[in-house]
């Protein structure tokens, strides 16, 4: 009698597959949503960080007359001997934290700031005032708009820093954007100098490019094409550019290729000049009708920058 009770209260084989069945069921359908939340919350991290890091830049220029930061500038005015300051470093006093500019949605958690001249990692400080080589914070998941935060490096340069006061709608005009997920597109084509891995993560990005849909990096080694007209990269020209640069290094594409387009579900994560941040698809921050890279090019002599059909921004 005990013995049938006890056979009663077992499961059945068929019980147990339709509860592994259920349980299997249930997963699937969880699963995904667990990792659509985690991923949401990383956005919503970058954002805050996105945020935070653009308020930074406001507190910055409040301090230097309305006047926005070089993306980096070599401490001996001549090249990367002696090390150079970083935009992070000029600004991390302002948010005071270095993890800020590590996104937790930035696949690689960062880049590192690696210079030929710099071999040793730990080699850097997030002071602009310290004695490292590199003045760079550790990691850095963003990089700046060179129409307001031009690639200075010494003062032959001819780009040139901007006053905010002569920036069209900088409630509209992005200052930070999310570095690539895929490191070269960031390296250019010097994915090895000596014997250190050249990250360039010092270097702004631009929306801008030569009418041949080659790269305008505003530096001293474009002078030569620092005159020519500009034209805002096509989401056709930019998408090619994303597209090479997963495999291979160039340094002649458009460096629009410096950033991740899709850091998220419907585009990525961007700060703005007046200190806010939203998130937006890459198509509309250059369509020509709205461009939020810049009406013109402040960095470079506020240069008109015309579409494809040789019309100015808007």
């Amino acid at each position: 009698m005990r013995e049938e009770r006890n056979m009663k209260k077992a499961f059945t084989l068929i019980e147990l597959l339709v509860v592994i069945a259920i349980i299997a069921i249930l997963a699937a359908i969880l699963f995904p949503v667990f990792a659509q939340a985690k991923q949401a919350a990383k956005l919503s991290a970058d954002l805050s960080n996105t945020k935070q890091l653009g308020i930074g830049v406001v507190l910055y220029i409040a301090d230097t007359d309305d006047v926005y930061p070089q993306g980096y500038w070599y401490k001996n005015n001549s090249g990367e001997v002696n090390g150079y300051v970083d935009l992070s470093a000029m600004i991390n006093p302002y948010v005071k934290s270095q993890e800020l500019w590590k996104s937790p949605a930035d696949a690689n958690g960062g880049l590192d700031p690696r210079w030929p001249s710099c071999e040793n990692i730990s080699d850097f400080t997030p002071s602009p005032a310290g004695n490292a080589c590199d003045n760079q914070v550790k990691k850095r998941s963003f990089t700046a708009n060179a129409a307001l935060i031009p690639r200075k490096r010494r003062t032959i340069d001819p780009a040139n820093v901007v006053s905010a006061t002569a920036v069209d709608q900088v409630a509209g005009t992005i200052i930070l954007a999310p570095f690539s997920d895929f490191k070269s597109c960031v390296y250019d084509d010097s994915v090895q100098q000596n014997t250190a891995i050249v990250n360039k993560s010092h270097r702004p990005t631009n929306a801008v490019m030569l009418q041949s849909g080659e790269k305008w990096s505003g530096d001293s080694q474009d002078a030569a094409v620092f005159g020519a007209p500009l034209y805002a990269v096509t989401v056709a020209v930019a998408q090619n550019a994303f597209d090479i640069c997963k495999t291979q290094e160039s340094s002649a594409l458009p460096h629009i290729k410096y950033i991740n387009p899709k850091r998220g579900a419907n585009g990525s994560n961007y700060a703005f000049a007046d200190g806010h941040s939203k998130n937006i698809t890459f198509s509309a921050t250059v369509n020509p009708e709205n461009f939020m890279w810049g009406k013109q090019m402040y960095s470079a002599g506020a240069r008109a920058i015309f579409d494809a059909n040789g019309l100015q921004v808007r």
